[in-house]
């Protein structure tokens, strides 16, 4: 049975557990319900379960399985109502043509500030609870 939306959910997908559960406590502490997922195959199989379950998702583009600007057009599918957010450690790489071409609203470059990552949520979905 698939599952309502909570308030501001926002999924974490970072094949990086660290960073992963870092974020999802900053999401936390922001007033987000926060999900930590570390592979973009879960990630999937998770908003299939639930397509409007979540609000966001903030996807690492260096991951093992699948970059997050090819799992964004597969999360779109299942969702398209949901905002991505790409996060990245090679922000100055990755040209922005294809950030946007995957569906992203906005990008982020690791280490991600918690005041930055207030104001891009704040633009993008409104304030938190």
């Amino acid at each position: 049975m698939p599952q309502s939306r909570m308030r501001n959910s926002i999924l974490v997908v970072d094949d990086n557990r660290e960073f992963a559960d870092a974020m999802r406590e900053m999401l936390t502490r922001l007033g987000y319900v926060a999900i930590a997922c570390n592979s973009p195959r879960d990630a999937l199989r998770l908003v299939s379960f639930g397509p409007g379950m979540f609000d966001a998702a903030i996807v690492d583009e260096i991951m093992p399985d699948m970059r997050g600007t090819e799992l964004a057009p597969e999360l779109l599918r299942i969702n398209d109502d949901m905002t991505l957010i790409l996060v990245t450690g090679f922000g100055d790489l990755i040209p922005l043509e294809w950030v946007w071409a995957a569906g992203f609203s906005a990008s982020l470059t690791k280490p991600v500030l918690k005041e930055e990552l207030r104001e891009v949520l704040t633009r993008l979905l409104g304030k938190a609870a």
